[in-house]
């Protein structure tokens, strides 16, 4: 597997992506459960990475890079009160050139329907 989410309903997703290889998520790759929560759109405050080429993340159906990584690092943009959401609405395109490890913390916009089976039970 290229990429895997883990999904908090009402919190943030995590992202990580492994290897040389291009992955894109979706806002529904976003969604904890797709019945009940509706993602709009998804802001990344922090990124963790490390490669030995580079690896660029995108945004939209026609992705425009908006973010560039080399080396390894950290960004913790939320601890500046800042994410980048260019084109919040449209999927997520991480691209890792040579091979390497990246992890974007998202925060999200959705809305929740309820589960009228838990009303019964």
């Amino acid at each position: 597997m290229a990429y895997e989410v883990t999904n908090v309903k009402r919190g943030s997703s995590v992202i990580r992506c492994e290897g040389a290889s291009t992955n894109n998520i979706s806002l529904a790759n976003l969604s904890s459960n797709i019945s009940l929560e509706t993602v709009s759109s998804a802001s990344i405050k922090r990124i963790m990475w490390s490669t030995g080429g580079s690896i660029t993340v995108a945004r939209g159906e026609s992705p425009n890079t908006i973010i560039s990584l080399y080396d390894s690092g950290e960004m913790r943009l939320d601890d500046i009160g800042h994410s980048v959401a260019n084109g919040g609405d449209g999927k997520i395109v991480v691209t890792i050139a040579t091979g390497g490890t990246c992890f974007l913390e998202v925060s999200k916009t959705a809305t929740y329907s309820m589960d009228l089976n838990l009303l019964w039970n």
